[in-house]
């Protein structure tokens, strides 16, 4: 995730981040002319970079203090390519393949505006936590939402485990969902209900989504893509399309001290728009930039386990205007953004339909701060109950 973003900014306004912990990307690499290169971010990796002449490190910088903020200059290159607005700043090619392929994240054919957009979004993301614009959670990804789920337990939240929806319970007159039955057959009451839209049955589907899909691709291997004095890199890599219509890929390569594999191997994820299967898509890079990124050494990385998968592509879903009670709220499932801007954006408009007096993730007390006291209400049943009250 971008270190300046909506989800970081979420989870620090509202002390979810007491419950995480993160880990900086240490590197960004490239791939290029069949090698592995690690890509100057920093001022000071600029200018400490072996692979770029003095004349290109300031080229370089002055290009990146030009982006900063919206020229006459470059709003003339709108809708034309960012490749061609790039080779106009007179960039030779290694600075251009640089700030298309591993600072913008683009690819050639897009447009200078969108291109300028990116490359402003990682600018902002240097220096705020590392030398990179990167963050990466320790233990995953999966530790985001479930950071999110502790503090709603801390504050009363409930949650069923191994119950499964099997049927919602609709009111014919008010055309609300007023409970549901889990595989249990126990009914559960409720005032809204959120939804997946994979679990929304076709037929209640009156908003055509277009078929969009993730090409992803999870490895387990034995050695670092790029090895290093030391063996705990955190590494992003972007692969240029290797062939006409064929996508760029994102490869994330996690090492042991980010707790999701085992010390002397490397978690490596690498994920692409679909343009065939998994398999089709990824195989080649798996190949290309595992098996021979150290081809004249002894060294290069073996893959010990690999799984192909594709996934939809929760950004294209439609989740508004759907045949649902008024109260059941669809939302559309991951995407292969890395700011995760989508799930916030959609987040938020969910909540501010079911709560729209109430602050979208307000800053929670501390514990310390927090003094519980005794207080005897009349219940039916004469029920004690201890209520938080904030100091």
């Amino acid at each position: 995730m971008f270190s300046r973003g909506s989800l970081v900014d979420l989870l620090i306004k509202s002390n979810v981040s007491r419950y995480a912990e993160f880990k900086n990307i240490t590197r960004i690499l490239t791939y290029r002319n069949g090698n592995t290169e690690q890509v100057p971010c920093s001022r000071a990796d600029v200018f400490a970079s072996r692979q770029l002449s003095v004349v290109e490190k300031r080229k370089l910088m002055r290009f990146l203090t030009s982006c900063v903020e919206e020229t006459e200059e470059q709003q003339v290159y709108n809708g034309r390519p960012y490749l061609e607005f790039l080779r106009d700043q007179h960039l030779g090619d290694n600075l251009q393949h640089f700030l298309l392929h591993s600072i913008a994240m683009v690819t050639e054919d897009t447009p200078t505006e969108v291109g300028l957009t990116s490359t402003r979004h990682f600018l902002r993301s240097l220096g705020r936590y590392g030398n990179t614009p990167f963050l990466f959670p320790v233990y995953g990804l999966g530790e985001i939402p479930q950071c999110f789920c502790r503090m709603c337990a801390v504050f009363g939240g409930i949650y069923c485990l191994r119950h499964s929806v099997q049927c919602l319970l609709v009111d014919k007159n008010t055309n609300r969902c007023k409970g549901v039955i889990d595989s249990r057959g126990q009914r559960i009451s409720c005032s809204h209900f959120v939804v997946e839209d994979g679990f929304v049955s076709a037929e209640r589907k009156k908003v055509a989504t277009p078929p969009r899909s993730i090409s992803r691709a999870v490895l387990i291997t034995d050695a670092s893509i790029l090895p290093s004095d030391s063996d705990q890199q955190v590494s992003m890599v972007t692969v240029p399309p290797i062939a006409a219509g064929s996508p760029s890929v994102t490869m994330v390569e996690l090492c042991s001290a980010t707790m999701t594999c085992a010390p002397g191997t490397y978690l490596v994820h690498l994920t692409c728009q679909s343009v065939g299967s998994a398999h089709e898509d990824l195989s080649p890079v798996m190949v290309s930039h595992i098996c021979s990124v150290c081809a004249s050494t002894d060294e290069r990385p073996s893959v010990l386990w690999c799984l192909y998968f594709n996934m939809a592509d929760g950004s294209a879903a439609q989740v508004e205007g759907h045949d649902l009670p008024s109260n059941v709220h669809m939302c559309s499932g991951p995407d292969g953004g890395l700011g995760h801007e989508h799930a916030i954006t959609q987040a938020q408009s969910i909540f501010d339909k079911i709560l729209p007096q109430e602050d979208f993730c307000p800053p929670a007390p501390n514990p310390e701060d927090i003094i519980y006291t005794e207080e005897e209400t009349k219940k039916e049943g004469g029920e004690t109950s201890s209520q938080p009250a904030k100091s």
